[in-house]
């Protein structure tokens, strides 16, 4: 009885931590947006370019600000953007790279600002 009602508030809170920490992600993801912007942050092109970017100190978020402002999202909308900027670091992250410092990013892009990435190692 009482291990069951233990498990059970485990759970809840196992979720809710998950929630937290995702910031929303993954419910952006399995949105209508989340499915129209995936195929340009996952494209593998797009990340190698954004790879070559920051190992010449741009910020990421440059090569895909573009094609996504041609997706029709707006430059106003910073939870959009946030959300994308999560992305970007949870791919960025997957291929080796941890998060260096911010970097500007020139006029008409989707981005003002966005992350500089560096090697994993470069940081032990």
């Amino acid at each position: 009885g009482l291990w069951g009602i233990g498990s059970l508030g485990m759970i809840r809170l196992g979720v809710w931590v998950e929630a937290v920490v995702d910031f929303g992600l993954k419910a952006f993801k399995l949105g209508e947006l989340g499915r129209k912007i995936e195929p340009v942050l996952e494209g593998p092109q797009n990340i190698r370019d954004m790879i070559a970017f920051c190992r010449h100190g741009l910020p990421a978020t440059r090569v895909v600000g573009k094609q996504l402002l041609a997706l029709g999202i707006k430059p106003t909308d910073d939870e959009t953007k946030k959300m994308i900027g999560r992305w970007i670091r949870e791919i960025m992250e997957r291929q080796g790279w941890t998060v260096w410092r911010p970097g500007k990013v020139p006029r008409g892009n989707l981005f003002s600002t966005g992350m500089i990435y560096r090697p994993r190692e470069m940081t032990k």
